[in-house]
């Protein structure tokens, strides 16, 4: 059961950020299309389906990764807040071109940072053994290579 609602949790990314690039276009291009009512309410059951799937995976996460208690797992909750917030702002918020593309960079970029950190294991494991933000080592460590 776990795999499926994880694979569904996954589905619903790709499709919040399928209407998301699709919202976007149409508002760019002014389009009449953007007040379709599918495309209104569709990312907000999407949004709720989301957070659905979240909670269920937190509860019965095998390795007991939990936010607020793990790194790891509020880091990705962290992620999806400020991905959604930059969604808001590319479509909502933001009253020029120049704020709606910040939004879309942000958005694509708070995707791509948590999609990334999905596939960290060895920071999940790292987190479940210790209480401690085990990404910010790892940071650390990247920063130093730079130099």
């Amino acid at each position: 059961m776990y795999t499926i609602v994880k694979h569904t949790h996954l589905t619903i990314i790709l499709l919040t950020f399928v209407f998301f690039i699709i919202n976007f276009v149409l508002m760019m291009r002014k389009s009449p299309a953007a007040q379709n009512k599918v495309l209104k309410i569709g990312p907000h059951i999407l949004y709720t389906l989301f957070v659905i799937t979240f909670i269920y995976m937190i509860s019965v996460n095998p390795l007991k990764l939990y936010p607020f208690v793990n790194g790891w797992a509020s880091s990705k909750l962290g992620g999806f807040v400020l991905y959604v917030l930059s969604i808001t702002l590319a479509l909502k918020w933001a009253k020029t071109n120049l704020w709606r593309f910040v939004g879309l960079i942000s958005a694509i970029f708070w995707l791509v940072m948590s999609a990334r950190l999905a596939y960290a294991h060895h920071l999940k494991v790292k987190g479940a053994e210790q209480d401690t933000s085990a990404y910010l080592e790892q940071a650390q460590i990247f920063l130093t290579s730079l130099s």
